[in-house]
């Protein structure tokens, strides 16, 4: 029987999931990507604010950032607008995500959230 290490990368072959934290280091958010088999086919970027309907976005080709294409189109579907009444608490930075997450030029997502505030930490 193979061991549990090697288990778990069976189970989670091409696919990358992260964990954002806000300033005050709860967890808002998550992201995932689910990595094609070659490296042209389409990637899938999952992209969930805590509170907001999850959104998918894909990119395809090769040559450039993927995951950052993937998650930047995510991140047009999100609400422009926070759904949930401003009043009811903080947005904790609901907006500062959308605005990083939507460029797809320059650094990574991840290096987008990271100057917006956002600490992200890769859990599979």
């Amino acid at each position: 029987m193979a061991n549990v290490y090697d288990q778990h990368d069976k189970a989670f072959a091409g696919v990358s999931a992260y964990i954002i934290l806000g300033g005050d280091d709860r967890k808002v958010a998550t992201v995932a990507f689910k990595h094609p088999k070659d490296g042209a086919a389409r990637l899938y970027a999952y992209v969930h604010w805590l509170g907001t309907q999850m959104v998918r976005g894909h990119a395809n080709g090769f040559g450039y950032d993927k995951r950052t294409a993937a998650a930047s189109v995510a991140a047009g579907k999100l609400p422009s607008v926070y759904p949930v009444d401003r009043a009811l608490g903080e947005l904790s930075g609901y907006d500062a995500f959308r605005a990083a997450l939507l460029h797809d030029a320059g650094p990574s997502w991840q290096a987008q959230l990271e100057r917006a505030g956002f600490r992200v930490w890769q859990a599979v």
